[in-house]
């Protein structure tokens, strides 16, 4: 057994009839809460994520990092992941989004692809890193934090704009089948006290309204809505997708239709929708393909 492996036992309320098969799910993580979330619906273990034995058995839906997934899918190369890609939301309708979205390397930026206009809001495109919070940034901390990435590395930009509610959607063939609101700004502790489930059931609607329209995408992804306060008065729009198998559920109160929707992200991906490490990523696999 892996020694950084460790089973979660179900809580009392978590059990199930023993007809019922249960998921087997590894949650890679050092936050040990996180798996015992899921070891209500599914048979959980957690792993520390020192080595990628977790990834070595094909039946087991995996919930990870994009570091350590980035190399768990060159060691094991039957792992498929799902992911909307990184030129998924500057794809989507205007009218969806409110603000113009775009990209560049790291190597147009770093020499002053963008300067000389507005700050914007800059990020990578599909995992968060250290080396480059998403954050505002004016033109010529733009160009200096882009020039600590790989040349080749994807950034996307987007005219700033302010939420002042923010909720995640579970999507399984087109369809929202879980969500959750969050908030950014506070401590996760005072969130119960901040939902507000009328609002919530607002951006649920929004988002399945449109996503007709914002086809094609991945079967099975999670996608964020954000309310934009404005001249017209507020309205939803599409904030950012992310990929099922490494987005936090946050207070998810269908975590069966979450796991659905993890495990498809998994399971017979289409070549388009395949999610492909990007250069920063693969440099941090580097040393966990040595172990």
């Amino acid at each position: 057994m892996n020694p950084w492996s460790v089973p979660r036992t179900p809580t009392p309320d978590s059990v199930t009839d023993q007809h019922v098969s249960r998921p087997r799910v590894t949650v890679v993580s050092h936050q040990s809460w996180r798996a015992d979330e899921l070891a209500q619906v599914a048979d959980v273990r957690l792993d520390l994520g020192f080595d990628l034995e977790a990834a070595a058995d094909p039946e087991t839906v995996l919930w990870c990092p994009g570091g350590w997934a980035a190399a768990a899918v060159v060691r094991y190369p039957r792992l498929r992941l799902a992911s909307a890609g990184p030129d998924w939301l500057g794809r989507r309708r205007t009218s969806n989004l409110g603000r113009r979205v775009w990209a560049r390397t790291a190597a147009e930026l770093a020499v002053g692809a963008d300067a000389g206009g507005s700050p914007v809001f800059a990020k990578l495109p599909e995992t968060k890193h250290d080396r480059f919070p998403a954050e505002v940034r004016a033109a010529d901390q733009l160009a200096h934090d882009a020039s600590l990435l790989p040349v080749d590395e994807p950034i996307q930009m987007q005219t700033p704009v302010v939420f002042s509610h923010e909720v995640r959607c579970w999507v399984l063939d087109g369809r929202v089948v879980a969500h959750s609101e969050y908030f950014p700004d506070a401590p996760r502790e005072h969130w119960p006290s901040l939902e507000d489930a009328t609002r919530a059931d607002q951006a649920v609607s929004w988002l399945q309204s449109v996503l007709p329209e914002e086809q094609p995408a991945p079967p099975a992804f999670v996608v964020d809505v954000g309310l934009s306060p404005g001249p017209g008065g507020a309205r939803w729009l599409i904030l950012e997708a992310n990929a099922a198998w490494s987005s936090d559920w946050y207070n998810a109160a269908d975590l069966p239709a979450v796991l659905e929707t993890m495990a498809r992200s998994q399971r017979d991906v289409p070549a388009e929708w395949r999610w492909r490490p990007s250069p920063l990523l693969n440099r941090q696999a580097a040393g966990l393909l040595r172990r």
